[in-house]
């Protein structure tokens, strides 16, 4: 409602000055825009992450000046095993604006951390190594596949397990909006290249579709599953009959870098970053399997008895398709000879009759 009285007065002022239009326009498109989201602003009690910097945690001290950790399961009535000064009480700091969850100060403090400065004593927030994984995850039945060869019309798509699914909740970050995702997902085909799209069939049929890769996906559960894996189609072919997605190993890899995390720990000259900033996972696709048909029509051909079939068994003679029967010549029993003679005579007499 500010808003539009906001521009309804811009507009009332300028109405009269037809030269200042566009200024107008560009007064009220400014006015208009939708805030900026983050995921710096922390809620109080809500999830960080080691690694994570420049955080406002202004809402979730509340006025505090001292954190604690107690190791879970500790009396939190004894004294603590690491406090923590942000700021010294009667004094003004800029720091809780920009606050870092440093490897140097919270590695090996998980859990979490409570001020100290009042009772009773409050969760301030909840310190949590980051945790990153994904997998090739068979639709068919429902079963991990990374690193398998499966047939290629095997319907499949990438699942995402991780801990930092929280931080993308406006419960713990006040100020998140849809285009903060922080997870970034590439999918490589057999030579190398990178996948941007799928077909959902073959090229120029019109139900076909092409869809978007999800390479940014915005994760607020876990596990978490690519939603259009199903509806992509590993046998589609383009237009000129060419195979769109050729035999050999995909690889799906997940990277996240949530408040600058991936510098904090290059900083910290932390090299192996696989399970907490990257994480691939591959699939072979192989030919499918052909089936293999079985005559059914299968006949004995053996000497029978009137009234009465032998088995296989019985002959020691085997079975033989239909298909590759011999044809039997037709016989036929000559008719008695005084049948024949009486024809004759009642052939005659009808000619007889007729003179």
């Amino acid at each position: 409602m500010n808003v539009i009285m906001f521009i309804i007065r811009v507009l009332k002022l300028l109405s009269m000055q037809g030269k200042y239009v566009i200024l107008a326009f560009i007064i009220i498109l400014i006015g208009a825009a939708p805030v900026e989201g983050t995921t710096a602003k922390i809620a109080a009690g809500a999830p960080v992450y080691i690694g994570e910097s420049n955080l406002d945690i202004s809402s979730a001290l509340n006025g505090c000046h001292t954190i604690a950790w107690w190791q879970e399961g500790a009396n939190t009535s004894a004294p603590p095993q690491k406090t923590m000064t942000i700021y010294e009480i009667n004094t003004v700091s800029d720091k809780i604006y920009h606050y870092n969850i440093s490897l140097e100060s919270f590695t090996g403090y998980s859990g979490s951390w409570y001020c100290i400065d009042k009772q009773p004593n409050n969760v301030v927030f909840e310190v949590f190594e980051p945790q990153l994984n994904i997998k090739v995850w068979d639709l068919d039945h429902n079963q991990d596949v990374s690193g398998k060869s499966i047939p290629i019309s095997t319907n499949v798509t990438y699942r995402v397990d991780t801990n930092l699914y929280p931080a993308l909740l406006p419960l713990n970050r006040p100020g998140i909006n849809p285009s903060d995702s922080f997870f970034t997902v590439v999918l490589v085909n057999p030579l190398g290249r990178v996948i941007s799209t799928i077909y959902t069939g073959n090229a120029g049929n019109a139900k076909t579709q092409i869809l978007s890769f999800e390479k940014q996906p915005f994760i607020t559960v876990s596990p978490y599953y690519w939603k259009n894996g199903k509806d992509w189609d590993h046998t589609a072919r383009s237009s000129f009959g060419e195979t769109l997605y050729p035999l050999g190993t995909y690889t799906f890899t997940i990277s996240q870098d949530l408040d600058s995390l991936q510098e904090s720990y290059t900083t910290s000259s932390v090299t192996n970053l696989t399970g907490t900033t990257t994480k691939s996972a591959s699939v072979t696709f192989i030919k499918d399997t052909s089936t293999i048909v079985t005559p059914l029509d299968m006949q004995l051909v053996s000497t029978t008895v009137p009234g009465h079939t032998p088995s296989s068994s019985q002959t020691g003679e085997t079975a033989t398709p239909t298909s590759l029967l011999l044809p039997v010549k037709t016989t036929y029993t000559p008719l008695p000879e005084w049948i024949g003679l009486a024809g004759i005579i009642i052939a005659g007499l009808i000619v007889l009759g007729k003179n």
